[in-house]
């Protein structure tokens, strides 16, 4: 009977496609081509015949076997045997896109013009951060142009019409037509609301259509879009995720603390000091309600002329009493939005890996 004396080595991988554990092994003289019988390991995908995890490992270490041996990646099988197990896709972590929409001509502000522009810049963030599931997209922040006094007078001066001649973020304000276009548009590009049911007539209009991941703001100086993409992916390197959910209502702590347990907190009635150590960034959005009314009871915030400031400041302590920090990003001040479901708003949180 032959005696054998066995070496058992474990190498983490970043990817499918890492081989830098077994090159130290290699370097180090640990592992030696004469001595080397197996490699076998657990791989990201989904454990299906047509797994790509499993593939592309699989692939990348007989080239890499290939090269230790110093022989073709073909003969390989003849000398060391490889067992790959898929069904391990790996934690979704933090990737980010960017993109540029087409310029949005003032006659396209608040209207299909700018939805349709910015619905295709969502979808070339999304293809830049490496993202084809809209479920793993958990923010997307639009810029997008205003009107000014300027902008009108072009428009007019080539006999085009405009949405509004009133420079305000009021409820019929330039500003909130082009913040809730733009939202729209993402809601058109990640499938929240079908391209069918979206018409000029339908923004600020109709609160049933909205975005639960878009944050939108506009202004004068912009003559294109500009939008971001936050999600999550298992080809990610990051050490942080994503994710959101929508409050009820403007005092919804819990629905603030839901963002927080999609990101990857775990807890219970509240979060505790060491969960909020974790939490590296939360972003909010504080659209005024568009009811003098909160769960059956009155408000007067509609009644006051700084509505919009104090709007913003209260979204941002609802934030800061689940987060107990006031560093948090709070855009908001609209009456009534496509951000968010009616009365509701949107949070995400973004916190750091489990150690």
């Amino acid at each position: 009977m032959k005696a054998q004396k066995v070496e058992l080595f474990v190498c983490p991988m970043a990817t499918p496609a890492d081989t830098t554990g077994l090159q130290q092994l290699a370097d180090s003289g640990k592992i030696k081509p004469d001595t080397l019988v197996a490699l076998v390991g657990k791989t990201e995908g989904t454990g299906a015949h047509d797994d790509w995890g499993r593939v592309w490992a699989d692939v990348v270490l007989r080239e890499w076997t290939g090269k230790v041996l110093g022989i073709p990646a073909t003969e390989v099988a003849k000398q060391v045997i490889f067992v790959l197990s898929g069904g391990c896709p790996g934690e979704k972590m933090l990737v980010v896109g960017r993109a540029g929409s087409d310029p949005m001509p003032p006659e396209e502000v608040g209207r299909m013009g700018q939805i349709r522009k910015v619905a295709a810049a969502t979808h070339e963030a999304m293809k830049d951060a490496g993202l084809t599931d809209p479920k793993d997209v958990h923010l997307v922040m639009v810029k997008v142009p205003g009107l000014t006094t300027a902008t009108i007078k072009d428009a007019e001066s080539r006999g085009k019409t405009v949405v509004s001649h009133d420079l305000t973020f009021g409820p019929e304000g330039a500003g909130v037509y082009a913040n809730d276009a733009a939202a729209l548009g993402v809601a058109m590009a990640l499938g929240e609301v079908p391209e069918s049911s979206l018409s000029d007539a339908v923004v600020r209009r109709d609160w049933n259509l909205y975005s639960e991941v878009a944050m939108t703001s506009s202004g004068g100086e912009k003559r294109h879009g500009e939008v971001v993409v936050f999600g999550n992916s298992s080809t990610s390197r990051s050490r942080v995720r994503i994710g959101h959910a929508v409050t009820r209502d403007f005092i919804d702590a819990e629905g603030v603390r839901n963002a927080l347990r999609a990101a990857g907190l775990k807890f219970n009635a509240l979060p505790s000091e060491t969960d909020l150590s974790r939490l590296v960034h939360v972003f909010a959005k504080s659209v005024i309600p568009g009811s003098d009314q909160i769960r059956g009871q009155r408000i007067t915030l509609l009644d006051d002329a700084d509505a919009y400031q104090i709007g913003k400041a209260l979204g941002g302590m609802l934030v800061a009493s689940v987060t107990g920090r006031t560093t948090n990003y709070v855009s908001g001040g609209e009456r009534n939005s496509h951000q968010g479901p009616p009365g509701g708003n949107i949070v995400a949180a973004v916190v750091r890996a489990e150690t």
